[in-house]
């Protein structure tokens, strides 16, 4: 959706949003500054993604599995000890009177643990990063909703407003009517009413309002935000084509999490190999000096504890990753199939709308006054063809945003939803 009044931002380059996304985030101490109050759609979903302290904080799991991996990746410290013996009487080792042993231990990785625990800490990392761009998709379609609620919102109130200023006008006119004796008392009692109701609708369009404006700083993390939606509600302009699961991020998700379920079976295999590790020693006495050099090896005797609960542990954990897979794709299926019968029958009924409503209100509107000020229909007809008008643009507006969030939300299924989308 193409925004002519707020283009700023995004005729810049990629590289140069993102950079000033970049600086905003940085430049927002405790969350002391907030985005600028009038934002667009391309901005919303640029900052659902990119400047959101509710996805940043999400990028610590992130964090944590590069953090894992960097543990992974070390290999284990040698041990090192040292023994000091004085050794009184005539029974000594080389008949020394002081004995001394260096001993180094060395563990080795023999069943290929290492390889086993980089490898898996390698596809944590996989895994994290697809759930963070599974995450931050999830957030800008539902960030890209709110914003849709929030502009409709705007565009009732506006409604609603521009419904009263029609009927202050019209019972100008009724006033007038009755001074010069062609209107009744009771017609301008009933354009009072139909006007006191109007003021009533607009005032709860301004709760609606507020109610839609803390929604999207609740969705961005942004407490005390007061966003203004700019841009008009018009339907988006996708790019037809048949989606791909391999594109929809969750799905990419599950996919990396269900590898990096079968990697840790395999550390957990490896795992319950016996540790073993390498002595290197050397005893030696003085007065006399004597010296004994050793090599051996220690081995672990898995008597008790085999370790086969952390592969069962594994398993099980690799099977609900698959599981979770499949369903995750089951979901994306039903979800592109649900959202693409949406917008087809959504801009259908739109266009059906558009083209049977639409012309005939202007004339709607010059008829009634016409008849009315001819004295050919009452006060009651006039108030009707009125509220009509009204409900029709109102009608027409829900239409466009339940339009435009179900292109939202297809195209978030769909694994393609982006700032350059939504232009």
């Amino acid at each position: 959706m193409k925004n002519n009044s707020s283009p700023g931002l995004w005729r810049l380059g990629t590289g140069a949003r993102s950079a000033f996304l970049a600086l905003l985030l940085t430049a927002m101490p405790a969350l002391a500054q907030m985005p600028p109050n009038s934002i667009d759609l391309p901005t919303v979903l640029a900052l659902s993604r990119e400047a959101s302290p509710r996805l940043a904080l999400e990028r610590q799991d992130l964090a944590i599995a590069r953090a894992e991996r960097r543990i992974a990746g070390a290999w284990p410290n040698p041990t090192v000890s040292y023994n000091y013996a004085r050794q009184p009487g005539e029974l000594t080792n080389f008949e020394g009177a002081r004995a001394q042993e260096v001993t180094i231990e060395f563990p080795l990785l023999i069943a290929g643990q290492h390889a086993a625990r980089t490898e898996a800490a390698d596809r944590g990392i996989e895994a994290a990063r697809a759930r963070l761009a599974a995450s931050g998709n999830n957030l800008a379609a539902d960030s890209g909703a709110a914003f849709v609620a929030l502009l409709l919102a705007q565009e009732k109130l506006a409604t609603r407003t521009a419904g009263v200023d029609e009927l202050s006008r019209l019972r100008d006119i009724v006033a007038g009517r009755q001074v010069s004796g062609m209107a009744s008392q009771y017609e301008l009692l009933r354009v009072d009413v139909e006007q006191a109701s109007w003021q009533a609708q607009t005032a709860e369009a301004e709760i609606d309002l507020a109610e839609a404006q803390a929604q999207l700083a609740t969705l961005l993390g942004f407490p005390g935000w007061q966003p203004r939606a700019t841009g008009e509600l018009r339907p988006l302009e996708i790019a037809p084509g048949a989606p791909e699961a391999i594109d929809n991020p969750a799905f990419v998700a599950a996919r990396k999490e269900e590898d990096a379920a079968q990697a840790s079976v395999e550390l957990a295999r490896r795992e319950r190999f016996p540790e073993v590790s390498l002595n290197v020693g050397r005893f030696w006495t003085n007065s006399p000096f004597g010296a004994t050099n050793a090599v051996g090896l220690t081995v672990e005797i898995p008597l008790f504890d085999t370790r086969g609960g952390a592969l069962d542990k594994a398993q099980a954990e690799a099977l609900s990753a698959k599981l979770r897979r499949r369903l995750v794709e089951t979901e994306w299926t039903a979800d592109v199939y649900r959202y693409g019968v949406q917008v087809t029958q959504r801009s259908a009924t739109l266009e059906r709308f558009r083209a049977r409503m639409l012309p005939n209100l202007p004339a709607l509107k010059q008829m009634a006054e016409d008849a009315y000020r001819l004295g050919k229909s009452s006060i009651t007809e006039l108030l009707d063809a009125t509220r009509a008008r009204y409900e029709a643009h109102l009608e027409q507006l829900a239409l466009v945003a339940s339009l435009m969030e179900a292109q939202l939300r297809l195209q978030a299924a769909r694994g393609k939803l982006s700032p350059a989308s939504a232009e």
